[in-house]
């Protein structure tokens, strides 16, 4: 799988490294995964796009981006969780988000204690 960064000169840096990309990647389930052919981590600001969340999956090109510049690194490693969970999932109800908190909770964790 290709993990592209886009390139920027300025702060705020990104919250999760290619590193930190590749070690949730290999956490989580390859059914999570096998639907991703690539990961951005977008040099753009997440605060200044119009997106609803950092973490969007383009099913068009397979493509998992990540909007993670200014924000902190739990939260983006979550939402990346999150999102890998979900690709699968055609239609999310509240409880399908809580279950989706429990589903991750064991990826999270081993994410958390791997400090890279």
């Amino acid at each position: 799988m290709r993990i592209v960064i886009g390139k920027f000169s300025n702060e705020p840096f990104h919250a999760l490294s290619k590193k930190d990309v590749s070690l949730l990647l290999k956490l989580v389930p390859n059914e999570w995964i096998k639907q991703v052919s690539s990961v951005m981590l977008s040099s753009k600001i997440f605060k200044k796009t119009k997106l609803s969340k950092p973490v969007e999956y383009l099913a068009t090109s397979k493509q998992l981006s990540i909007y993670s510049r200014g924000l902190v690194r739990e939260n983006i490693a979550k939402q990346v969780l999150l999102e890998l969970a979900s690709i699968d999932t055609e239609q999310q109800t509240p409880d399908t988000a809580i279950n989706l908190d429990v589903i991750i909770k064991p990826y999270m964790d081993k994410f958390l204690k791997a400090r890279i």
